[in-house]
């Protein structure tokens, strides 16, 4: 604390007042080793989180999905301890927890989450927003994250790319191409991930015009051609049936 204080001097002028829980052994409280927060030993360790602050109750969600403990000490039930502790989640909190529902695929929860984030107001934020999006797309509900992502005011490139490619994993071209053309509309420039999604999108519609069109479309753009890209287009043109194109492409490839 005192090494803290020194180097934080601001805080000299600021009181803590932490109240542990009544039944808690201070020798079982989390101890932090160096950037991780060990494993809290005793099973009951989200009862004490009436004593800890919004800062070290995600840090709490954030530990338990890196450290792979979700199953051992579930992050939801952190987060409701600390709700009836009468804390306030933030953005971070909803960020770390739909991270660690989507590596249990826990749809309810999820959807449990999703319903807090629109009564606290934070549906408004890109980031928690994008959470969203990638908790339901990962979790194959594409529907609902295409709700979400209706629901967003200016949603960037990297969501548009996310949700396009929700619609390739689940093999519905058309509406992945859809919204390619929608994005163009709004004034988005792809990037090399978006055009190689859409390019997929092609192959799977196996129409080898829509093909050579977005082909066509990537050389007018400028668009910068990587590896990935090209055995995206090699592949697309086989698919679509035109081993000539696909194997004209690949020669022409540096």
């Amino acid at each position: 604390m005192r090494a803290c204080m020194q180097r934080f001097p601001q805080l000299s002028h600021t009181r803590f007042s932490f109240r542990l829980h009544p039944l808690t052994n201070p020798n079982k409280l989390p101890r932090i080793h160096g950037n991780t927060i060990a494993t809290v030993e005793d099973p009951s360790a989200a009862s004490r989180l009436d004593c800890a602050n919004v800062f070290v109750w995600n840090t709490m969600i954030r530990k338990q999905v890196e450290n792979g403990l979700i199953t051992r000490d579930p992050p939801l039930l952190y987060y409701m301890q600390g709700l009836r502790a009468g804390l306030r989640p933030n953005g971070h909190t909803f960020m770390y927890l739909l991270k660690a529902l989507v590596s249990g695929q826990e749809v309810k929860e999820g959807e449990e989450v999703h319903a807090s984030v629109v009564r606290t107001g934070f549906a408004c934020s890109e980031f928690v927003s994008g959470a969203l999006l990638g908790f339901y797309v990962a979790c194959g509900l594409v529907g609902k994250g295409r709700q979400v992502f209706d629901e967003m005011r200016q949603p960037g490139l990297v969501l548009w790319t996310l949700i396009i490619r929700a619609y390739v994993c689940v093999t519905l071209p058309e509406k992945a191409l859809e919204l390619f053309r929608t994005m163009r509309e709004v004034g988005l420039t792809p990037d090399m991930v978006a055009v190689s999604t859409v390019v997929s999108a092609c192959g799977l519609l196996g129409d080898l015009g829509v093909a050579k069109a977005m082909h066509c479309f990537i050389e007018k753009s400028g668009i910068e051609v990587d590896a990935f890209v090209s055995s995206t287009l090699i592949s697309t043109y086989g698919e679509c049936g035109s081993l000539d194109y696909a194997y004209r492409f690949f020669q022409e490839t540096p």
